[in-house]
């Protein structure tokens, strides 16, 4: 479950500048919605049937070694059958400015069998830089990489940044963004409101594609659609998302919520 801005000058001359930079409408510097610390516990499934996986989400869990970090916490991996046929795990940490809530810095690791990739990003006004070292039965393959768009948001300041928007219904929000690895652009659509999961919700549509090197995009063919479902509260927080992708319907349900 690797899943969830913003539109200026690049390196590229304005003649090659790519159409999508016209049309990111994210708030480049503003401060994102505060959060209080609190704990989200999430279940992945097949068509809401068979259970896939699980994977807690902590933000703002407080680390007497990062005491002048806004902490994000990820980690989690596939259970059951699933993980027999594909056994994953992962263990996200973002360091958030707590005066605005945007991202310094991105580290994780991976587990897919025998192998294990290390992640390392930085963030800062001109864009991303970082790493992704890859080791399987002893050889290590190094990719690092740079995203030159300013003022870019990783996977959970993005969610904070998709929250601290108005969400009308029927609004567009078209968002670029560095969530794990890989630069991508989401696309996402104000569909309406309505009762979800027993909770009043907005419900979005979801759309990837990911930025290549030269800023070009290229189809997600992982992904066929998705739809969201956030909490229509102060929390406004992901209640569940359905994609169909390439091994059929995944489901993501929130099933905890608790203060930390």
């Amino acid at each position: 479950m690797k899943f969830l801005l913003l539109s200026f000058a690049l390196v590229l001359p304005v003649s090659a500048a790519p159409t999508w930079l016209k049309q990111a409408n994210i708030p480049p510097k503003a401060p994102l919605r505060k959060i209080s610390p609190t704990k989200l516990s999430y279940t992945m499934s097949w068509n809401g049937r068979l259970k896939a996986g699980n994977f807690d989400i902590l933000f703002g869990k407080k680390d007497p070694k990062y005491p002048k970090h806004f902490l994000v916490h990820a980690y989690g991996g596939s259970t059951g059958w699933a993980h027999v046929l594909y056994p994953f795990q992962f263990n996200y940490i973002s360091f958030l400015r707590p005066s605005n809530l945007r991202p310094l810095m991105f580290i994780g690791t991976e587990k897919a069998r025998a192998e294990i990739s290390k992640l390392e990003y930085l963030f800062d006004s001109k864009g991303v830089k970082g790493s992704k070292i890859e080791t399987e039965n002893g050889k290590t393959d190094l990719d690092k990489s740079t995203f030159n768009y300013p003022h870019s948001l990783d996977l959970f300041a993005g969610l904070l940044q998709v929250r601290s928007l108005s969400l009308k219904n029927g609004d567009t929000v078209v968002m670029p963004f560095h969530p794990i690895a890989t630069p991508y652009l989401c696309k996402l659509r104000v569909l309406g409101r309505e009762m979800h999961q027993g909770r009043k919700c907005i419900k979005m549509s979801i759309a990837l594609q990911k930025i290549d090197d030269d800023m070009s995009l290229k189809d997600y063919k992982k992904l066929k659609s998705a739809t969201l479902w956030i909490s229509d509260d102060t929390w406004r927080i992901p209640v569940e998302i359905r994609a169909k992708v390439f091994v059929g319907d995944v489901r993501v349900l929130l099933t905890k919520h608790e203060a930390l």
